[in-house]
């Protein structure tokens, strides 16, 4: 259980960078490019069965990570970097694990959809080389994760509201 906990947390580190950036920053230093296509929430379903959570929040560079496993939440923060000029296009996150520690670099590659509401990354963990092309390993790394972005609730009812006024 407990390698699986380790193996989900690695995998989980590929993911995401830490959080917050000051929002009184000039618009000069606004994220750029898909950088700024994937500012906010995203969620995906990990695990041999799909059945972990896991949430996954971008601002600015930093990012927040919350993996759920067997009702326990595990959060890693840290930065992101991304180049988006290369093919397929780069991630690398630099992050700390749930205890504060700093993880290795975790390298990846990424791809978004035209609608910009998904999100897949391929990851082989942290410390290890860069996937190549998109595609999971048998039974363990690379990691091949979908992630969808969540909606903003509150933009979603307005939404609603405004079709049942008419």
């Amino acid at each position: 259980m407990r390698t699986l906990l380790a193996s989900l947390i690695v995998a989980a580190t590929a993911l995401a960078p830490a959080y917050g950036q000051d929002e009184k920053k000039d618009k000069a230093d606004a994220p750029k490019g898909d950088l700024a296509k994937i500012q906010g929430k995203w969620k995906a379903m990990v695990g041999p069965e799909k059945d972990i959570p896991i949430v996954l929040e971008v601002k600015g560079n930093k990012t927040t990570l919350v993996v759920t496993f067997q009702g326990e939440e595990r959060t890693l923060k840290g930065e992101l970097t991304i180049d988006e000029k290369k093919t397929p296009k780069e991630w690398t996150s630099k992050l700390e694990g749930p205890d504060g520690q700093e993880l290795p670099e975790n390298k990846a590659i990424y791809k978004l959809d035209d609608k910009g509401d998904t999100l897949t990354l391929c990851s082989a963990g942290p410390g290890n080389d860069r996937p190549s092309e998109f595609k999971a390993g048998e039974g363990g790394p690379p990691m091949l994760t979908d992630f969808t972005r969540v909606k903003d609730e509150k933009k979603e009812e307005k939404k609603e509201d405004k079709k049942d006024d008419k």
